[in-house]
């Protein structure tokens, strides 16, 4: 066996995804750290994460434990004692933790999502001297690349560009710090707009590209707020998943952009899928910006980007691509419509379950 590693964010949708995987793969415990008072606490709430990944999470059970802990805290809010002896197990930190809102007011999203990764680097240093961490993986985002015009390359990160949110400037500050950190010889991971899995369309959260679509397919639209041409840069989180494994174990280092890149639809693409799908009459496309719209604004800025991400090294490196999302698009809209868009819950397992009796 592998030496465990740490998995900061296992709660959340995307680090659900990667805990599956390192379960399933069985060749390394996982030590996931959970923002909880105690340990107890973190072992309900993991319990929880376990139950929507599995109908009967038992053969798993016995090779994850949860960590309280609190990636805003001095030291992960972890005791110094249980902190030595975390450090002294661990082999391997995938930090996958963040706040994805992105209407955080900016001193909150950067106590999360940059002086939660430096106190995450802190602990990676401190398995590093203690001589058995081999590998630091961070999770950031495609969308550093904040307001940038052209082709975002993997290299890029100081583009003199501005931000559309707290969100994507405090993880393009998270990305500074983690660079910093060279003696961990950090793999730096940039996945763009994340949906549910391409052969189930599973997922527990209905947030970003959902909520339009949603409010499309009830006929709440007369009017688009996008232009045609802007790109609009897709990926399903099983992809994702995939290559954050093969990043963490690869030895691999520097950025790698988890992206739809040049086969990246655009608003047009998209607009079109939907209609198809819905059923319903194109929609006319007005300005981005001459609309306002209630609980979804935060999202419209994602419908007119210039840019156009560069995957090669990714492409090269992992032996990986995504699909086309036009292959997947209907699978992720009968997933949504079956559990009435997050109103109904269901498993994982669940979730392929039917779609194999589906395909019998």
């Amino acid at each position: 066996m592998k030496p465990p590693v740490l998995l900061t964010g296992a709660t959340g949708f995307l680090g659900m995804e990667v805990l599956v995987r390192l379960l399933e793969r069985g060749d390394r415990d996982v030590l996931a750290l959970v923002r909880a008072p105690d340990d107890s606490a973190a072992g309900a709430r993991l319990e929880g994460v376990l139950r929507t990944l599995w109908r009967d999470p038992a053969p798993y059970r016995g090779r994850v434990r949860a960590v309280a802990g609190d990636v805003t805290q001095p030291n992960l809010g972890i005791a110094n004692g249980g902190r030595a002896a975390l450090a002294e197990e661990v082999g391997a930190v995938l930090h996958c933790a963040a706040s994805i809102a992105f209407d955080l007011p900016l001193g909150e999203a950067r106590a999360i999502n940059v002086e939660g990764t430096r106190e995450v680097i802190g602990f990676a240093r401190e398995a590093k001297a203690l001589g058995r961490l081999e590998r630091f993986v961070h999770v950031s985002t495609a969308y550093v690349c904040g307001r940038y015009s052209g082709t975002f390359r993997e290299r890029q990160l100081n583009a003199r560009q501005d931000f559309r949110n707290t969100y994507e400037r405090t993880k393009w500050e998270a990305e500074h710090v983690v660079r910093a950190a060279s003696d961990l010889a950090p793999a730096i991971a940039r996945p763009s707009i994340v949906m549910g899995e391409s052969g189930t369309g599973w997922t527990p959260a209905f947030n970003v590209l959902y909520w339009p679509l949603r409010a499309f397919a009830r006929g709440l639209f007369d009017e688009v707020p996008a232009r045609p041409e802007a790109r609009v840069d897709v990926v399903p989180v099983d992809y994702v998943a995939d290559a954050l494994v093969r990043l963490l174990e690869s030895d691999a280092e520097g950025v790698f952009n988890l992206v739809a890149g040049r086969g990246a639809p655009t608003a047009a693409d998209l607009i079109e899928l939907a209609c198809d799908r819905f059923d319903k009459p194109r929609p006319r496309l007005v300005p981005p910006g001459s609309m306002e719209l209630d609980g979804g604004g935060v999202y419209l800025p994602y419908f007119d980007m210039d840019v156009v991400f560069d995957d090669a090294r990714a492409r090269s490196a992992l032996g990986l691509a995504p699909p086309p999302l036009e292959d997947y698009f209907g699978t992720l809209i009968d997933y949504a419509e079956s559990v009435r868009w997050g109103k109904r819950s269901v498993s994982r397992e669940e979730a392929a379950l039917s779609v194999t009796a589906k395909a019998a």
